[in-house]
């Protein structure tokens, strides 16, 4: 048998209409916005610190979290975006909730010296490398 996607009734066409726009809600608001979970890094190392890039374009500054602990940067986003309707007849209603979060390991790292800035939507976190004291010693045996 050949399965054949339902298209709505032909009988009526208000019906086309409200089953359209729930098959409009169901398979591409909500499965997109699942798929969002995270964004998109860059991570360069130069001599003296890493630097991280990450796109966030339509992100408020103070819904943007960075902590470093125990050698790991965490970047998380908490956003929520509601319309306040005042009408209550609505047929159809969105909300923006984004809730993301990054974390990478890093050795070495100065944690006083860490700056972060946002900037048209890119996030620049810049982790300054603490210098290595070489502390291995051969020992000569006699």
């Amino acid at each position: 048998m050949k399965l054949v996607p339902y298209r709505g009734l032909e009988v009526d066409k208000s019906f086309n209409e409200v089953f359209s726009m729930m098959d409009e809600l169901f398979n591409n608001s909500l499965t997109q916005n699942e798929r969002k979970t995270t964004f998109k890094l860059d991570v360069l190392d130069n001599d003296k610190e890493y630097i991280i890039e990450g796109e966030l374009p339509g992100i408020q500054r103070e819904n943007i979290h960075i902590n470093f602990e125990n050698n790991l940067l965490k970047i998380s986003v908490e956003e929520k975006n509601e319309e306040t309707i005042e009408e209550k007849n609505y047929i159809h209603r969105e909300r923006k909730v984004v809730s993301m979060e990054r974390v990478l390991k890093f050795k070495d790292i100065n944690s006083d010296a860490i700056e972060a800035k946002l900037e048209h939507g890119i996030l620049t976190v810049k982790l300054p490398k603490q210098e290595v004291i070489d502390t291995k010693k051969k020992i000569e045996i006699q």
